[in-house]
């Protein structure tokens, strides 16, 4: 059976073909019923990664669906369709979060083909799988066998000029290809190596060399582009950290200016002073600093202008929703305005369709990154996806 499985619970029978269509295409196996009486002996047997949710049926509402899935401490990403007003559908979203529950988004009636479409691939990159679920057990010395063996990959996802619409870099992002869970997502074991100190320093400099063994910054195609990498906030303590980031790119006679090293907002206010040297010095070796997920802290504003960012990134969970929520649209204005008084570029990540994409080029955004442009892909795809998209922008330009 395919591991990528889709249910819905509609009584509307259009609603439901349409989707089995949308994720028949994807290669997506989908079931769907009209009784909400049989959800949860359904959901139990079909096991699904994502539920598309109606909201108004007979003798069972949405609501009380979600309280089920809650019970059963449900991680699976559930969509809501309804044709009810926003304001009604954005609340039960809200209480479905206050349930512990993975709510991925919201389908307004008459639906969407290509928002279907956009929403299901979204899905099957940022929700694991059964193989690459948060339950998967991992040890230490798994991970540890896996740094030394190099069955950890990247995966890169395109950075555009929102603007000029060229690109301008890539976010690298780590997958850990196991031989026997499959290919793993970083939740799955990013938080057990920043457990440990001999774990998380190796697995950082793992995907840097990777980024060369990729070639990524040598082809012809990508000699211009920067590469931003993540730094977890464990790493915020090693007082060698600029050095050895500065010695490896030497070593491969790349410019240290082509490397954006991406913190969070809660990591890097853990020890300012600490993380003042370190950044301060990453700086002076020309390696650019991006605050990223800003806005989903509680730092303090004084010590984030005090730290040497070149960037900051618009959370995707505020862009993503930009469209129909005036508040998460108001914060990224705001961050985009903040940013730009600070001297910083601003990056928005999380654009899943063309009309974010206009709405944050009218406002001032610098980049842009997300479904939309592409998904992360393997380095071979991404020279392929970058030569097709140099083609189709060099025409709208000419």
């Amino acid at each position: 059976m395919p591991e990528n499985r889709v249910l819905i619970i509609d009584d509307d029978a259009r609603i439901c073909r349409i989707i089995k269509r949308v994720a028949g295409d994807l290669g997506i196996e989908c079931l769907a019923i009209d009784n909400p009486e049989l959800f949860e002996a359904t959901n139990h047997d079909f096991k699904p990664n994502v539920i598309f949710m109606d909201l108004q049926m007979p003798k069972v509402d949405g609501v009380e669906l979600l309280r089920k899935l809650a019970e059963q401490h449900s991680s699976t990403a559930i969509i809501l369709v309804s044709g009810m007003d926003r304001s009604v559908i954005e609340t039960t979203e809200e209480l479905g979060k206050s349930f512990g529950l993975n709510m991925a988004g919201i389908l307004k009636k008459p639906v969407d083909v290509d928002e279907i479409s956009s929403m299901l691939l979204m899905q099957f990159e940022a929700v694991p799988s059964p193989r690459e679920r948060k339950d998967t057990q991992i040890t230490k010395e798994e991970l540890a066998q896996a740094i030394e063996r190099k069955e950890l990959l990247v995966h890169y996802q395109p950075q555009v000029n929102l603007k000029s619409g060229k690109v301008v870099g890539f976010e690298a992002l780590v997958r850990w290809q196991h031989p026997d869970h499959g290919l793993l997502f970083p939740d799955v074991f990013i938080p057990l190596a920043e457990q440990h100190e001999d774990l998380i320093g190796p697995l950082t400099f793992s995907v840097l060399d990777r980024i060369f063994e990729d070639e990524m910054l040598q082809g012809e195609l990508t000699s211009d582009l920067a590469v931003s990498v993540n730094l977890s906030a464990t790493m915020l303590s090693d007082l060698s950290l600029p050095d050895r980031v500065a010695n490896l790119f030497n070593d491969h006679s790349v410019g240290t200016e082509r490397l954006m090293l991406e913190v969070t907002e809660s990591g890097a206010m853990q020890d300012p002073s600490l993380t003042m040297d370190i950044l301060t010095r990453l700086r002076l070796k020309n390696i650019k600093l991006s605050l990223d997920d800003f806005g989903t802290g509680f730092s303090s504003m004084v010590q984030l202008y005090r730290l040497p960012f070149t960037e900051i990134k618009v959370d995707k969970s505020f862009v993503m929703v930009a469209m129909h929520n005036k508040e998460a649209a108001a914060i990224a204005r705001i961050t985009i305005e903040l940013g730009h008084s600070l001297g910083l570029e601003v990056v928005a990540e999380g654009i899943e369709d063309q009309e974010t994409q206009q709405w944050l080029k009218g406002i001032g955004c610098d980049i842009g990154q997300g479904y939309h442009i592409s998904r992360p892909v393997a380095a071979e795809h991404f020279i392929t996806w970058l030569q097709d998209y140099n083609k189709k922008n060099r025409s709208k330009t000419s």
